[in-house]
């Protein structure tokens, strides 16, 4: 995406320095020759991962350079074909699955999911580079949201699925870099907190369709 490679270019250089007021939206649109819309959706990123803060009247700015969730470590290159194989038919039977339990579980989200819900995504965003404890985190989350919905046989078919297979989640988030799970995880959590049942359901597709893809 060339309006997020053009923000982490200037966090990195340090054209952009934390605590800084980054340009406006009009002003970034008009420089890169893109829509206002796509502007928005780039920086939404960038809040969500908690780099940035929009200020209402004030503007944008940028709270933490830390761009280490949009960076794919080498360790990556150590897939093997089995684990990749494996991974891409859970990745599927997950995607027939849970976009129905996401939406169902939007309707009557409890305030104690929401909370256990953001406890997990505060643990991925500090847990970036540690593999092992962002994939726990990464797991719980999805493992709180079908609980939530009540059908034991679902429950028991996932936590299998999540028990035993730890080792192709690591590799799937050594090679996604951190930052696609952390973003979908928070969009996820807004469409729950909102209790909307038909983007709650579109994008956990999307998340798992990311995996996949």
């Amino acid at each position: 995406h060339s309006i997020v490679r053009y923000m982490l270019q200037n966090i990195q250089s340090g054209q952009w320095e934390v605590g800084e007021k980054i340009p406006s939206e009009n002003t970034l649109s008009r420089e890169l020759g893109v829509s206002r819309v796509s502007v928005r959706n780039a920086l939404h990123q960038f809040i969500t991962l908690g780099l940035m803060k929009s200020i209402h009247g004030k503007g944008t700015f940028l709270i933490s350079d830390d761009i280490s969730a949009f960076e794919a470590p080498m360790e990556s290159k150590t897939k093997e074909v089995g684990s990749v194989d494996e991974l891409r038919e859970i990745l599927e039977f997950r995607a027939m699955v849970e976009p129905v339990i996401c939406g169902k579980v939007a309707v009557k989200a409890s305030p104690e999911l929401i909370q256990e819900l953001e406890s997990l995504l505060v643990t991925m965003q500090n847990s970036v580079g540690k593999g092992k404890i962002y994939v726990n985190a990464d797991q719980q989350f999805h493992m709180a949201i079908c609980r939530a919905y009540g059908n034991s046989v679902v429950t028991e078919i996932l936590e299998s699925i999540f028990g035993k297979k730890a080792e192709p989640y690591y590799l799937l988030s050594l090679a996604n870099g951190f930052y696609g799970g952390i973003y979908y995880h928070g969009l996820i959590l807004e469409a729950l907190k909102k209790h909307d049942e038909k983007k709650a359901k579109t994008l956990m597709q999307e998340h798992l369709q990311h995996g996949l893809d």
